[in-house]
């Protein structure tokens, strides 16, 4: 995914197939990955590494979303999800580890970062 930035937005990681962005005003994150689109805080956001890490080694991988954004409570079901492949869940795993190193970069330089 090649994308045009928008002032609005901050790119994070722009790799074939993946596209994660920040919103400036809000930081929210956006994440594009294949055929998903979706917006995510930061809790959110490592609730899915967490999840990503957390998954057996198989070559098809069901991975649900709503478990990521705690809404099964509050919709009632558990609908979405993604299907991926083991290169899949590799490239969506790295591309969500480098969004963080780039926003903790951010913190750091900044001098926001935790010394612990």
């Amino acid at each position: 995914m090649n994308a045009t930035p928008h002032p609005s937005h901050r790119i994070l990681v722009n790799e074939p197939g993946l596209l994660l962005a920040q919103c400036r005003c809000c930081g929210e994150i956006e994440l594009y990955f294949q055929t998903i689109t979706m917006a995510l805080n930061l809790t959110e956001l490592y609730a899915l590494i967490r999840r990503l890490d957390t998954l057996s080694t198989a070559s098809r991988y069901v991975v649900g979303l709503l478990d990521v954004r705690d809404t099964v409570v509050r919709a009632g079901f558990q609908a979405i999800g993604l299907h991926l492949t083991e290169g899949e869940r590799d490239q969506l795993a790295r591309g969500l580890n480098l969004a963080c190193l780039r926003l903790d970069m951010d913190l750091l330089t900044k001098g926001r970062l935790s010394s612990n």
